[in-house]
């Protein structure tokens, strides 16, 4: 689940699941919708492959995220789905699973470190991110 916060220079996006993958997957959903893909071009689902490894879950996360980002406007690609085939807090392999589009509404420059934090709590697993746009 994850709810969306547009500011003038940025957008605020709150991110929360039960497990650490469902954090990631959803967070990769989130920022698609925030960059408001435009008509789909293909009925076949484009899949794109990630390995990282981070220092801590918020920087994998952040840099899981950007590496999203760059593969969406190298490939213009939205991505809905993630397959993880390694998951671990500080590292993964994963691949990004999506559609081809038109184009995006939104221009989404960075997922930023500025204030966020990957932490579990009573209701699960959070991170407020903040998007450059």
């Amino acid at each position: 689940m994850w709810s969306i916060d547009h500011h003038t220079a940025d957008v605020r996006l709150t991110v929360t699941a039960d497990e650490l993958s469902e954090l990631f997957a959803d967070a990769v959903r989130a920022l698609t919708a925030v960059m408001q893909p435009e008509g789909s071009t293909s009925r076949h689902d484009v899949a794109i492959g990630v390995r990282l490894d981070a220092s801590d879950s918020t920087a994998l996360l952040v840099d899981f995220l950007n590496e999203a980002l760059t593969a969406s406007h190298i490939h213009r690609v939205a991505f809905t789905d993630v397959d993880f085939q390694s998951f671990e807090p500080t590292s993964l392999a994963a691949t990004l699973i999506g559609q081809k589009v038109r184009g995006f509404g939104e221009a989404v420059k960075s997922v930023t470190y500025h204030g966020a934090r990957v932490a579990f709590g009573e209701g699960g697993w959070a991170v407020t991110l903040v998007l450059d746009i």
